[in-house]
């Protein structure tokens, strides 16, 4: 039996690789996404740090400007994270975009890969049938050549000798004709049954 071949393989092939496309487009939108969600974390952190400072150097004694150009920066990261907030939201949805389309795409190539399986499976069951029916045909004949053998082996023991046949001829009534029938009947008797037959 042929090896087992499945029709659609090219296909299945195909939508593995749209598959990983889509898994390639997901981690790149979601590393853009986990960079400006990293880049609001930092400039909160630096908000803070920032504040601390006003704060400690209002204890020092701090000149206006300083305490301006300060100010002036935490509003100008305040002002950076309230972009990255609406960034972030725009990313959220291409990212859960992509991740649709990744499900999408590996449950086309789920559909192939079971229909593969089922197919595999009934090839794999008509083999085995054919693969019973070869060994039941090979054991079959070899039985019955066994049993042959076995015929020809003990057959012409059982009895070799031609079991008499009486007949009265005589010339009158084709004498001559009916003795060469019954040779010919007894030549026969002896080549197919007793393996004695004369050449």
């Amino acid at each position: 039996m042929k090896r087992f071949r499945f029709s659609l393989e090219t296909v299945l092939k195909l939508r593995g690789l749209k598959e990983e496309e889509e898994i390639r487009r997901l981690s790149l939108v979601v590393s853009k996404l986990n960079s400006l969600i990293s880049e609001k974390e930092n400039n909160q952190k630096e908000i803070e740090s920032s504040y601390e400072a006003i704060l400690s150097s209002a204890k020092v004694g701090t000149s206006l400007s300083d305490y301006l150009s300060i100010e002036q920066y935490i509003k100008g990261l305040i002002r950076r994270n309230e972009e990255l907030d609406h960034r972030i939201s725009n990313q959220t949805e291409k990212v859960n975009l992509v991740r649709k389309d990744v499900m999408v795409a590996r449950m086309n190539k789920k559909v192939i890969e079971v229909l593969k399986d089922k197919r595999f499976l009934e090839w794999k069951k008509k083999r085995n049938r054919m693969e019973r029916r070869e060994v039941e045909e090979f054991n079959f004949h070899l039985n019955k050549q066994s049993l042959f053998d076995s015929l020809e082996s003990y057959g012409p023991k059982v009895s070799k000798k031609i079991p008499r046949t009486f007949k009265i001829l005589n010339r009158e009534d084709g004498g001559d004709e009916l003795a060469s029938d019954f040779k010919t009947l007894r030549d026969f008797y002896e080549k197919y049954y007793l393996g004695q037959g004369k050449s």
